[in-house]
């Protein structure tokens, strides 16, 4: 039958290793999360008596390392309409079904990765793209699956047809409008699929009324810098007890993690939870600029001339993305030549 959606869950005093990468820390953007929600909830509660408002679908966009997936999952988790219940004959029904867009995205795949989730086993492999959806939707509407959550849907940003992108929003659109039953829809990927909404057509006019946006944008100097700062000694002192280096709390510092991190609020909580357990494991009861661009270093496999912790200068000229551009180039300039042959 039914499977449940994707879920979350040192030193004495610390929170134990195992835990140290589960601990959610949130931010201000956790309350607009939490409304929007809430308001999925109350408006799928509504719809069961026929007064609800038509926004059933939420876009929520983010770069890659931004915490969007961790954030959908937490509030997920936290939610008791979205947990397992038992039906009156004592069956157990998931509100919520989670999942992750297919590559390449196709009306198919879509439709048999959705299925698979729902424990529904497709014996007919002559089944097209269409009656596999249509019976998709089916399955959705008798296990009585409310909320339906797609991570990484940003899969169909990749067609190179504008009539691919306008298959999908009918696929999204036909969701939202299964015949008898209030599907919601939770979906996620990067900032670019909120330009999704804004192609031109009526269907994604009609799919741009019906969704709410809301992004995890970059973090930014020097505006972002207070916030970064407080979860940095967070993490340092109640996650893994340790004592931070005042030099690693200053401002100049903090600027050249969030510049590492690329501004992705969830790479810099991991980057510092990675050098925690640097820290841990050398034996050390301080957190420095050392161990950071130790971490660094092994994320990134930069040379020591592209270590955003330790150049003296001109360190925000750095691009992360380019950290293994010197080790690339030099190994492509010793490879031996090939001697030319005569014709």
């Amino acid at each position: 039958m039914l499977r449940g959606g994707s879920l979350l869950g040192g030193k004495t005093g610390s929170v134990p290793r195992e835990n140290q990468h589960t601990a959610y820390i949130g931010t201000a953007r956790d309350i607009k999360l939490d409304e929007a929600y809430e308001a999925l909830i109350v408006n799928s509660a509504a719809e069961l008596f026929g007064k609800s408002g038509k926004r059933r679908a939420l876009f929520v966009v983010g770069e890659s390392g931004s915490g969007k997936t961790t954030a959908v999952e937490k509030h997920i988790s936290k939610r008791a309409e979205f947990a397992p219940r038992k039906a009156a004959d004592g069956s157990l029904f998931y509100p919520l079904i989670s999942m992750e867009a297919p590559k390449p995205l196709t009306v198919k795949g879509l439709a048999k990765d959705g299925l698979k989730r729902l424990g529904y086993h497709v014996n007919n492999p002559r089944l097209s793209a269409s009656e596999l959806f249509e019976l998709w939707k089916d399955q959705l509407r008798e296990q009585r699956v409310l909320f339906l959550a797609i991570d990484e849907l940003q899969h169909v940003l990749r067609s190179d047809t504008v009539k691919e992108l306008q298959t999908v929003a009918d696929v999204i659109k036909s969701l939202l409008e299964i015949p008898g039953w209030p599907l919601h829809l939770i979906l996620s990927g990067v900032p670019e699929l909120a330009g999704f909404l804004d192609q031109s057509g009526q269907t994604n006019r009609q799919l741009k009324e019906r969704s709410k946006v809301i992004e995890f944008r970059r973090m930014t100097f020097p505006e972002d810098i207070s916030i970064m700062t407080k979860i940095i000694k967070k993490i340092v002192t109640a996650e893994a007890g340790l004592a931070p280096d005042p030099m690693i709390l200053s401002e100049e510092f903090v600027h050249r993690l969030l510049h590492a991190s690329c501004g992705a609020f969830g790479s810099m909580i991991q980057t510092t939870r990675h050098v925690c357990e640097i820290a841990l494991r050398r034996g050390s009861e301080t957190v420095g600029p050392d161990v950071f661009a130790s971490a660094y270093a092994l994320e990134s496999g930069c040379r020591p001339s592209q270590n955003i912790f330790t150049a003296v200068e001109n360190w925000k000229d750095i691009i992360p993305a380019n950290s293994m551009q010197e080790l690339v180039g030099e190994g492509r300039s010793m490879q031996p030549k090939r001697p030319k042959t005569k014709k």
